[in-house]
């Protein structure tokens, strides 16, 4: 599968700006961590999977293999915080189709998307899912980490906000709280 293009920003306008340097390395395919996405969810289905209600993250495309953590985006909506607030630990190699969802335990949705009445076709199990302790609200994805603004569809997570937010995992129970 070809790499997810990347958004680019021009050498003038990342000299024009403050933190352009942080700006400019965030945003090349080399710096961006393979093995973890930005997704944006509602805050329903969210507070759904914190509850584990649900036990699948439903899309309608196809992560590649080697993608193990989903970066959530709450959005505005209802009760939104309107920033990445939590990372779900999935499968690295498990990619599920409608009528491949185990029945048991139960969880918000899967008999709908095995019995493909959803628009989604595949399915992410959730493993673990952390809260983040410092939220990545819109302006700091934008102003530290050269995201254009919120997420849609899907993006690869930059190194460096992988780091500061995740890391290797010597101070990682200084920067996410496990929920489950």
């Amino acid at each position: 599968m070809a790499p997810q293009p990347t958004h680019r920003v021009s050498k003038t306008s990342a000299r024009a700006r403050p933190g352009a340097a942080k700006l400019k390395a965030s945003t090349t395919a080399g710096d961006r961590v393979d093995s973890d996405v930005l997704l944006a969810i509602k805050p329903e289905h969210l507070a759904n999977i914190a509850s584990q209600q649900k036990n699948h993250e439903y899309r309608k495309y196809r992560l590649r293999d080697g993608v193990e953590r989903l970066w959530l985006y709450e959005t505005g909506g209802g009760k939104g915080r309107s920033a990445i607030t939590h990372i779900a630990v999935i499968p690295s190699d498990v990619r599920r189709t409608p009528g491949c969802v185990p029945t048991t335990p139960f969880g918000i949705g899967n008999d709908d998307f095995n019995a493909g009445l959803k628009q989604s076709k595949y399915g992410y199990p959730i493993l673990e899912l952390y809260e983040l302790v410092k939220p990545v609200a819109l302006a700091e994805m934008k102003g530290s980490w050269g995201m254009g603004g919120a997420p849609m569809g899907w993006r690869y997570v930059g190194r460096g906000l992988w780091e500061d937010r995740w890391g290797d995992g010597d101070e990682r129970e200084d920067k996410v709280k496990r929920v489950f």
